[in-house]
């Protein structure tokens, strides 16, 4: 009997049985060949991180004092020399007290005199506590005007945002315009007294007179020290990163104002985390590789390595949970020319082999 003929197969027959028996096993070749090469290409290696180094200054008042004037903001670009700030040492109240004490001083330094100075003699030292206790007065008004002319650009600030009302500028423009008038009298005040001590000056009796105007004059000089303002220079080229203190506050001495940071970054601090899975040694080379949409690679070598852990935080937190701490060993890199990073970006790095 002759064999019956093959039934044919429709088309859609061979796609349901490629769609059972073939397209699963490729998908499943396909997705493993994208995990693997997405780990091997975007995966850090856990144990090994570093961080480009971030070199930053703080600028710091030497005394303690009222912050007058702050010239930059944050982001600002300075150079290393620049102004950037002037603290004033003295308020109102201190310069006041520091008149009372100077008073003290002088009063007991008249009762030590000669009971046979001449009234002259007396006289003239009397005028140059006068002249100082004048001084003393011109340098508080100059510090109220300095205050006035801080609120006066305050207000004027806010009157023009709508904020503060035409009675609040009004008030802050007149006091600040009073207080210009005063120191503009008392200016020229103890400009006619200082013009006057040398005619009122006594002759003879220098034995006398000399202690007594010495001390006068280490007054001055202290009360001079006093009213000038410390002015603050950049101690370096950079970007101003952070703000402590703002026009206003008071400072203490060894207190920083405002943090500066180098643009550009000259080496790259690696970690190891625990437990060392390889030693690190000077000399090894070391691939470098940035976290950015478009990567970066280069190579450089490891120039020191430490002796001790630091704590290192972990870039590999969960979402939402603190960032965890652990130890690492940290070693010295290099920054390649040519690698476009910023101070304090995250790379990942990775050891190529010993030296020899």
């Amino acid at each position: 009997m002759d064999p019956l003929p093959k039934i044919p197969s429709p088309p859609t027959h061979h796609w349901r049985e490629f769609r059972i028996r073939v397209l699963p096993m490729l998908v499943f070749l396909l997705i493993g060949f994208l995990v693997v090469h997405l780990w091997t290409d975007t995966a850090p290696y856990t144990n090994l991180v570093g961080e480009v180094e971030k070199h930053q200054a703080n600028l710091i008042s030497p005394q303690t004092g009222r912050l007058e004037d702050l010239t930059v903001d944050r982001f600002d670009t300075v150079t290393q020399g620049q102004i950037l700030a002037r603290v004033v040492m003295t308020t109102p109240e201190t310069l006041q007290a520091s008149l009372a004490a100077i008073r003290a001083d002088l009063q007991v330094m008249r009762a030590r005199m000669e009971q046979d100075s001449e009234r002259n003699l007396q006289n003239f030292v009397q005028f140059r506590v006068d002249l100082l206790a004048r001084r003393v007065e011109l340098a508080v008004a100059e510090a109220r005007l300095r205050r006035a002319e801080s609120e006066f650009q305050r207000v004027r600030s806010l009157h023009e945002q709508q904020i503060a009302s035409s009675t609040e500028y009004d008030l802050a423009l007149t006091e600040r315009d009073a207080l210009k008038i005063e120191v503009t009298q008392l200016a020229g005040l103890v400009g006619e007294m200082e013009a006057a001590l040398p005619e009122i000056r006594p002759a003879g009796m220098e034995g006398v007179v000399s202690p007594i105007l010495a001390a006068i004059e280490a007054q001055e000089k202290q009360l001079e020290s006093l009213e000038k303002p410390v002015v603050l220079r950049a101690p370096m080229d950079g970007m101003v990163s952070k703000i402590y203190r703002y026009v206003g506050e008071y400072v203490t001495d060894g207190e920083p104002i405002l943090a500066i940071t180098a643009v550009k970054a000259e080496r790259i601090i690696g970690y190891i985390r625990q437990p060392l899975s390889i030693e690190p040694k000077v000399g090894m080379e070391v691939r470098i590789r940035t976290r950015g949409r478009e990567r970066q690679e280069a190579v450089s070598q490891i120039v020191k390595v430490s002796s001790e852990m630091e704590w290192v935080a972990n870039p590999l937190r969960v979402r939402g949970l603190d960032p965890s701490q652990e130890r690492g060993l940290p070693f010295l890199l290099h920054l390649p020319t040519g690698l476009n990073v910023r101070p304090g970006e995250l790379v990942d790095l990775t050891i190529l082999n010993q030296p020899n």
